[in-house]
């Protein structure tokens, strides 16, 4: 085992009058919230340190572009929406520029 591997015990204890679907339905919960089915699928294969950190790099880009184009589309829809900086102007308008 690597110094890395965390070893995950999920349990589910039948509660009192509790189906047999039910008490499956929870396990499935906790695993998925433990994420145990993602990292077997991850570790089926070696990946080499490098190529782990590049994936979280560009994990991370992506994470950051998303939150960026977010933050401009909250602002711009708090200044009035998308079409307010392109209002036409009439002859008469010039002194707001």
């Amino acid at each position: 085992m690597s110094k890395t591997s965390t070893h995950v015990n999920v349990k589910v204890v039948p509660k009192k009058d509790e189906s047999v679907e039910r008490m499956i339905k929870r396990f499935m919960k906790k695993v998925k919230k433990e994420r145990i089915i993602e990292q077997v699928k991850d570790r089926r294969y070696y990946e080499k340190p490098s190529v782990t950190k590049r994936k979280a790099k560009l994990a991370g880009i992506r994470k950051w572009k998303k939150h960026e184009a977010e933050f401009k589309r909250k602002l711009l829809n708090a200044e009035g929406g998308k079409n307010s900086r392109h209002v036409k102007k009439g002859k008469d308008s010039n002194e707001s520029r």
